[in-house]
């Protein structure tokens, strides 16, 4: 049974493994000066979805090589982004006193998946406008949102960008956290990567940045792969693979589960 701490069986001899060989890197060969950038790891890099999966934790670990200074002292931000789809955003309007949706545009491009954690406040670590060129933070998403909706207004465009990581976030798909980040000591750096059971399966990337006094040193990339397992994974791979003889299928089941439900009430 998968549960929120379904990695947790060799958690604790890895999480030892990557600190031993953050600290072997960084401590044990003085020689060696390093350049600046990280070194990252994952607990798990593969996440299985099956029909009792109520979401899991995955610890991103990682260690900062190249000169630390007391006086400037470094920062990570870290952001985690999954496959992206095409979602139609609608506009509530009241008509009659009755709510209704109206308007609908499509967004291309969302992500269906889209958490960040620093260590410290993103506009403490780096400028808006370089936070905006990396794709950094939920106004540089809407920012990026509003460039795929095929709107002339630039005003409407947002208020619908907006919407939409409104609606994600309330559904738990887009995370933000200014201490999710935690550095250890001078050089190590740990953060939790949260996913609820209604995370998309997919392909997705756990993209590490490295600050120093506002600007960009290094950068790192780690894919995560999040897939459905077993019963579901058949009925996932048919559905998409065969939709004319899916929904046929279904058709049929939603008519025998009709007769079946007529019946024992026809007994009663």
């Amino acid at each position: 049974m998968i549960r929120n701490s379904y990695i947790a069986d060799n958690c604790s001899s890895r999480i030892f493994g990557i600190f031993l060989f953050c600290l072997t890197l960084v401590y044990l060969v003085p020689a060696v000066k390093a350049a600046d950038g990280v070194i990252t790891d994952l607990t798990s890099d593969k996440v299985p979805i099956e029909w009792n999966f109520t979401g899991a934790n995955i610890f991103l670990f990682g260690a900062i090589e190249g000169e630390i200074r007391a006086d400037n002292k470094p920062d990570v931000i870290v952001v985690v982004r999954g496959p992206k789809k095409g979602l139609v955003a609608r506009k509530k309007e009241r008509v009659a006193g009755i709510w209704v949706n109206k308007n609908p545009n499509k967004v291309s491009s969302v992500p269906l998946y889209y958490s960040v954690a620093s260590s410290r406040p993103l506009l403490d670590i780096a400028p808006a406008s370089l936070l905006d060129s990396l794709g950094i933070g939920f106004q540089s998403l809407v920012s990026k949102l509003s460039r795929n909706i095929d709107v002339e207004d630039s005003n409407v465009a947002e208020q619908y960008s907006e919407a939409v990581v409104r609606i994600m976030e309330k559904q738990g798909l887009y995370k933000s956290g200014a201490s999710g980040v935690k550095i250890v000591g001078d050089r190590l750096f740990q953060v939790n990567i949260k996913l609820d059971a209604n995370v998309p399966s997919g392909d997705f990337y756990a993209d590490v940045y490295l600050f120093r006094g506002g600007k960009l040193l290094g950068r790192r990339i780690t894919p995560i792969t999040i897939h459905k397992s077993g019963f579901e994974r058949l009925i996932y791979n048919f559905a998409y693979e065969h939709p004319f003889f899916y929904g046929v299928f279904a058709v049929i089941l939603a008519v025998i589960a009709g007769l079946t439900a007529t019946a024992l009430f026809k007994q009663d």
